[in-house]
């Protein structure tokens, strides 16, 4: 065995053990382990640009078939959500594309392979998943419900709370398709994010882009403006395709105002502890989380950016 056919086996071992550790962490613990969750697409991101893709290909499939020995729903789950993202990224890293182009393109080949595998899933006597979805959503929220009913509530409060949570459900069961998007395209900018940390341990780190200089495309905008006339149209199918739609380009909004706050950042040298404090603030506050998606919005007519910045690295 040559030395470098044994430093590949060595990453192999390294990067599977670390992809499965962290992923039945967050399996395992749904709340305390989403930080792990979410770095482990990172192992196989890694060492696909540090060995090539048969290395990162290795990590993938190892790490599937002892999650599918342990649970065969785990080992679904890290595929559409891990490994999938591993292998897509590193693919189109290595051909030379930026951070935010490498995360549209993974992000919708992977959601594209769901749809089929849910048709599949459908036309094959699996049942109807979506149904199968909306119910598990509504029984986490009945299983809520029934907590608040063990706090010290009047009853006034109580049938308040379970109408918010009823109406909650009910939006859950309609937009968790951009939501699992949003999911799938946040992990990835963090593991991009993360690699960049990481890249001076590469002999040729990918061309990701400053997170900074993030736009999109002028023409997302039509996006908005089809998805908000679906919602207007008395036809729950389109209605809910519209507002999913919608969710998805506002969110994409979202990082456009981030990458806005962020070059101000910079610009006037913010110190990192107000900085920390304002990305606090942005995560439990949803108010200022609209204001800073309004920011992305209208930077397409008012080009907070001067002088103006490229479209995506």
């Amino acid at each position: 065995m040559t030395p470098g056919t044994r430093e590949s086996l060595r990453d192999v071992i390294k990067g599977s053990s670390a992809t499965v550790v962290l992923f039945l962490a967050y399996a395992v613990f749904p709340l305390v382990g989403t930080p792990a969750g979410i770095l482990a697409p990172f192992p196989a991101l890694f060492y696909s640009l540090k060995r090539g893709r048969v290395v990162g290909l290795a990590i993938v499939l190892v790490a599937l078939v002892v999650l599918a020995l342990t649970e065969p729903t785990v080992a679904l789950l890290y595929l559409f959500q891990g490994g999938l993202l591993s292998i897509l990224l590193a693919e189109f890293l290595q051909r030379g594309m930026g951070g935010a182009k490498s995360i549209a393109g993974a992000v919708s080949i992977i959601a594209l392979l769901a749809v089929v595998a849910a048709t599949v899933y459908t036309l094959g006597g699996g049942g109807n998943l979506d149904g199968a979805i909306r119910t598990g959503i509504a029984s986490s929220i009945a299983q809520t419900a029934a907590l608040y009913k063990k706090g010290n509530f009047s009853a006034e409060e109580l049938s308040t709370i379970q109408e918010a949570l009823k109406q909650s459900g009910i939006l859950m069961g309609s937009i968790y398709p951009a939501l699992l998007l949003l999911l799938v395209a946040s992990f990835a900018g963090l593991n991009l994010a993360l690699l960049r940390k990481s890249a001076t341990r590469l002999q040729q780190p990918p061309k990701l882009g400053k997170f900074s200089a993030y736009r999109n495309p002028d023409h997302l905008i039509w996006l908005v403006i089809v998805s908000g006339f679906l919602l207007l149209l008395d036809q729950p199918i389109l209605f809910q395709g519209g507002l999913n739609i919608l969710i998805v380009t506002l969110g994409l909004y979202f990082m456009q105002g981030v990458a806005i706050i962020i070059t101000f950042f910079d610009r006037f040298a913010v110190s990192p502890i107000m900085r920390g404090f304002f990305y606090l603030l942005l995560a439990i506050q949803p108010y200022l989380a609209i204001g800073v998606t309004l920011f992305g919005l209208f930077d397409l007519w008012l080009n907070f950016r001067t002088p103006r910045t490229g479209e995506n690295l």
